[in-house]
């Protein structure tokens, strides 16, 4: 590969590294998913571990949480015995993909959090404490969280709407299509 290209490609995938360590992806899977993304044509596991100089087991693994995750697909090579894989091109769908996986988690964590929280308030309450004060501020507190967490489930749910999807696929598909052109 020309130096100067690697360079270049190394300056994405220093940046990409940044972005996907903020959804939650390691270091190498965002590495291997970049040079993938970047790749004009499949590439073998071997491919990507002499180019990112990462041991072949720590792509190995890497390689099958992005397959689970969808962004990674594995391609089958006519005449090679080896695994070949490229990226999924709609990074819109990756990314959005991803941000709602990780709002579904979280969703569901104040969900058990604010479940838990009024059971253990129930519990104080029926032993009758001597602190109806402070019970009662927790109550109102755990109210105004959850209505704000209704408030979260509902802006998600507009997120993950069909609306939202198609402007995304449509914006995707007129990129594309500028630079089929």
């Amino acid at each position: 590969m020309n130096k100067s290209l690697e360079k270049a490609q190394d300056v994405f995938l220093s940046g990409i590294n940044k972005i996907c360590r903020k959804f939650g992806l390691n270091n190498i899977m965002a590495q291997l998913y970049a040079v993938l993304y970047l790749s004009g044509k499949p590439l073998s596991l071997d491919d990507m571990v002499e180019r990112l100089k990462i041991s072949k087991g720590s792509a190995s693994v890497n390689i099958r949480a992005l397959e689970r995750y969808g962004v990674v697909l594995k391609i089958w090579v006519k005449g090679s015995r080896k695994d070949y894989y490229e990226a999924e091109e709609n990074i819109s769908r990756v990314i959005m993909d991803r941000i709602k996986s990780i709002a579904e988690r979280s969703i569901a964590d104040v969900d058990k959090m604010i479940n838990y929280s009024k059971r253990a308030l129930e519990a104080v309450v029926s032993e009758g404490s001597g602190e109806a004060e402070e019970v009662k501020i927790f109550k109102q507190r755990l109210d105004k969280l959850n209505g704000l967490h209704a408030k979260a489930k509902a802006s998600f749910n507009l997120l993950n709407s069909s609306l939202v999807n198609g402007i995304l696929n449509r914006s995707v598909s007129k990129e594309k299509t500028v630079v089929l052109k």
